[in-house]
């Protein structure tokens, strides 16, 4: 379908920070394709234009670690459940995620990527699947948070092969725990196979996770929760994190799993470049308090918080939007900065070259927030995915 060619004006939050004035962004296809100053370029014949007055256009949210929404599970057997997912998440700003499966029977994960390697590639009507996260199943049991205890097993080269291969490219990352048997050489096969390596749901000791990246883990899943804490004698998992530069680290900023101090504290060891901020979301997404499932095991979302029977936290139900507002409102960070751990940083893990940032010749990927942190308009790759309907028919404004 051809796309057509829209111009924004906003506030614009590109990589030189945000616009005092309102600036023209111009989408030509599937790619941004101009962006300027009020007054130096005039909407044409062709131009589909949306004036959002004061409100901030910002590079689309890219979330890293996402396991469902709106009802729907990435394990889900049946292709709708990415649709389902898909939508829910443009709602919340987000234009691409990583669909992150859990630890499960070697049948069901090699399902599960089989299945987001097809609607990659396939029509969506909302944010992108731009790959799979396996969060597991080669997971410390004694950290396992979330995770059900009978489906994770010792690394093995083999298995992951199996799923590299089911997803025929789509498996981009995958979260691991270092201290297990076998876990160096299935790092170093990873990585050879252009994976990201992430530490996660682990009790590795300085030592372990220092080994762990000289053969090739970079990055760490939501730092602090499913991991050994931190002792001025004994570092930990936790203390490494936060004391080797080489990795980078991304967290829950949901208010929920770790304090906003503390995420002030991790920016400030890590630098805002090197922090990412996800949701960590499950199926109970967006669906208001009651009982869902994640893993297989049953999960109660009461008061926005999630947790399996045995009180243990088990993900989270916010949107990306909601991240963004924990960092500017409880964090502290600028909305700017925000846009950084949320956008341009994980587009730079995965590679993506062309995404996370307002740069002319970028695709468009486009976000439009009000000044309450709500989604007024998601465009991806240059199609309107979401939009809020002003009374008249309109887009929307502040």
């Amino acid at each position: 379908m051809e796309r057509k060619k829209l111009l924004l004006k906003g506030r614009l939050i590109t990589p030189e920070g945000i616009s005092r004035e309102n600036c023209l962004l111009e989408t030509d296809g599937s790619i941004i394709s101009q962006i300027a100053e009020m007054g130096a370029l005039f909407p044409g014949s062709s131009h589909v234009v949306h004036n959002f007055g004061p409100c901030y256009i910002c590079p689309g949210f890219i979330d890293i670690h996402v396991h469902g929404c709106g009802g729907a599970d990435v394990m889900d057997p049946l292709p709708e459940s990415l649709e389902k997912m898909s939508e829910w998440l443009a709602r919340g700003g987000t234009t691409g995620f990583l669909a992150t499966t859990m630890s499960a029977p070697r049948e069901m994960l090699a399902g599960a990527v089989r299945k987001a390697a097809a609607f990659r590639i396939g029509r969506f009507r909302g944010a992108k699947v731009l790959g799979v996260h396996m969060e597991g199943p080669f997971l410390n049991p004694e950290k396992k948070g979330a995770q059900k205890e009978e489906y994770l097993r010792l690394p093995s080269i083999a298995e992951l092969k199996e799923y590299i291969e089911a997803g025929r490219g789509a498996v981009k990352m995958i979260t691991l725990a270092p201290e297990l048997p076998g876990s160096i050489e299935v790092i170093r096969y990873a990585r050879s196979n252009g994976l990201v390596v992430s530490l996660g749901h682990s009790g590795a000791s300085i030592t372990q996770v220092a080994e762990a990246c000289d053969m090739g883990l970079t990055h760490v899943s939501h730092a602090f929760n499913a991991m050994t804490g931190f002792h001025h004698r004994e570092p930990g998992t936790t203390g490494a994190i936060m004391s080797m530069k080489r990795l980078t680290v991304d967290v829950i900023a949901d208010g929920h799993h770790v304090h906003p101090s503390i995420i002030k504290i991790l920016i400030r060891a890590k630098g805002i470049q090197n922090t990412i901020a996800i949701t960590d979301c499950i199926s109970g997404g967006g669906m208001g308090d009651g009982i869902y499932t994640l893993g297989g095991q049953r999960v109660t979302v009461r008061d926005g918080a999630t947790f399996l029977d045995d009180g243990t936290i088990a993900g989270s139900t916010i949107s990306m939007a909601v991240a963004v507002k924990v960092l500017v409102e409880q964090v502290g960070l600028d909305l700017g900065e925000a846009m950084q751990m949320v956008s341009a940083n994980p587009a730079r893990l995965l590679g993506l070259d062309t995404k996370g940032a307002l740069v002319t010749g970028n695709d468009a990927d486009i976000v439009v927030l009000d000044h309450e942190f709500r989604v007024l308009m998601t465009i991806v790759e240059g199609e309107i995915v979401y939009r809020v309907m002003a009374r008249g028919g309109g887009s929307a404004g502040c």
